[in-house]
């Protein structure tokens, strides 16, 4: 077998001007399929980094006892599950206590003569979400100092809105739990880039959205974990964080839809239970968007994938009919002829996956290039899908492996028909064809 590997790489390499357009095409259609494959799941994770900001984390943990209205009434129990998380080798980015305040009707920003309202208003402890928060695209200012409690950021989406600017000082208007309308000037410290999807919301420090509720200036609506690695690890540590809760606290079911979410939350309980909740949930829509985008994408890469078979279809049936005087030769000396159908197999082999190599490095080369040198304009798709108005690509492992199984696979099959035609030459037909 190795000697069948060195006389095909010795004849890949000896018949390389043979190969030369078509190992440009291999090149090519790499680079493309490395392309499209690391944008779709750059866009992937770009998203579910904003979401993950949105929605306090990539699962987040509410508890419910049948008012529609999610309050942890045990944040420290919670949280000692949360720490469970790390010796049993999740790897977690860090994690949130928030307070929330979803009212479209009841949350108005004022300035200089100028208002908007918000979907909803977001308290947050500015330490904890900082590792997340920093990774805003901030066109003005950056995440306020531990302890801010007179700090607010918001989007620019708002801003424009507002005529406002960091370092002024914004009034913020809701109707508290207790039916009064309460009003606090905060500064902001903060103006972060983001479509109108998730633009609308305000981050203030979580003791002052208690104050402004009348509420407990301790309590906590959600908490949730941040993965390191959340498109992979979201099921399963959704249910080890269950699990784990359930040690300590009355649980119900994983949410796993949107509707089970609105059903879990208006259910009648006896007692308050604790459930998880995760961004795959939460963002239905836009996973039906992104299942859209993957599919015109696998399109792409059969489409491809096509062209690469019929192409080493066709230029390995002119090196068979060329070379056809060296087969006569090689079976005239005693070469079965499976050995020269495996010989003209690993040769397409070596070509298809110099092609892969030169393309993922070409590929790999124009993602870095756009990424470093081209900052997008703020528009619904890059302030959705890009990070900080950059292009964000990413080529896991598995999608090195993907790509050059389908571009060497595709080579060898391309060259399967050719290579059979070879092997079944007679030595007297393949000397009598090459005269």
């Amino acid at each position: 077998m190795t000697a069948l590997i060195s006389t095909a790489l010795r004849n890949f390499f000896r018949n390389i001007k043979r190969y030369r357009v078509l190992l440009m095409a291999l090149v090519l259609i790499t680079a493309v399929l490395t392309i499209v494959l690391a944008v779709v799941l750059g866009m992937r994770t770009a998203l579910y980094e904003k979401a993950s900001r949105y929605f306090a984390g990539n699962i987040v943990v509410m508890a419910y006892n049948g008012n529609g209205a999610s309050r942890i009434e045990k944040p420290e129990e919670v949280l000692q599950s949360i720490r469970q998380l790390d010796p049993l080798g999740v790897a977690v980015r860090c994690f949130s206590r928030r307070s929330t305040y979803y009212d479209l009707n009841n949350i108005e920003l004022f300035f200089s003569g100028y208002y908007v309202k918000q979907r909803r208003i977001v308290g947050v402890e500015w330490d904890l979400e900082s590792p997340v928060l920093s990774k805003f695209d901030f066109i003005e200012g950056s995440v306020p100092d531990a302890g801010d409690e007179e700090a607010v950021l918001i989007s620019s989406a708002t801003a424009n809105q507002l005529h406002i600017a960091v370092g002024d000082k914004l009034l913020v208007s809701i109707l508290s739990d207790l039916g009064h309308i309460n009003t606090a000037d905060l500064i902001v410290r903060g103006i972060f880039s983001e479509s109108s999807f998730f633009g609308y919301q305000t981050y203030i420090h979580r003791y002052t959205l208690n104050r402004l509720r009348e509420a407990p200036v301790e309590r906590v609506n959600e908490m949730g974990v941040y993965l390191v690695n959340p498109i992979s690890d979201e099921e399963r540590v959704a249910e080890l964080l269950t699990r784990e809760m359930g040690k300590f606290l009355p649980v119900f079911v994983i949410m796993k839809s949107r509707e089970q979410y609105t059903a879990q939350a208006s259910k009648l309980r006896d007692e308050r239970e604790y459930g998880v909740v995760s961004i795959s949930a939460q963002l239905k829509e836009i996973e039906d968007l992104m299942g859209a985008i993957t599919l015109i994408a696998s399109v792409v890469i059969l489409m491809f994938l096509g062209i690469v078979v019929v192409g080493v279809s066709n230029t390995f049936t002119m090196i068979v009919w060329e070379r056809s005087r060296e087969v006569g030769t090689l079976r005239a000396l005693g070469m079965q002829r499976p050995r020269v159908i495996f010989s003209f197999l690993i040769e397409a082999l070596f070509l298809g996956m110099s092609g892969v190599s030169l393309g993922m490095l070409l590929g790999i080369g124009v993602l870095e290039i756009v990424r470093s040198a081209v900052s997008f304009p703020p528009n619904v798709v890059s302030t959705l899908f890009f990070t900080q108005a950059r292009l964000p690509w990413v080529l896991p492992v598995w999608g090195v492996f993907l790509i050059s199984g389908l571009v060497a696979g595709a080579s060898i099959l391309g060259s399967l028909q050719a290579s059979l035609r070879a092997g079944r030459l007679s030595p007297a037909e393949a000397l009598r064809r090459g005269k």
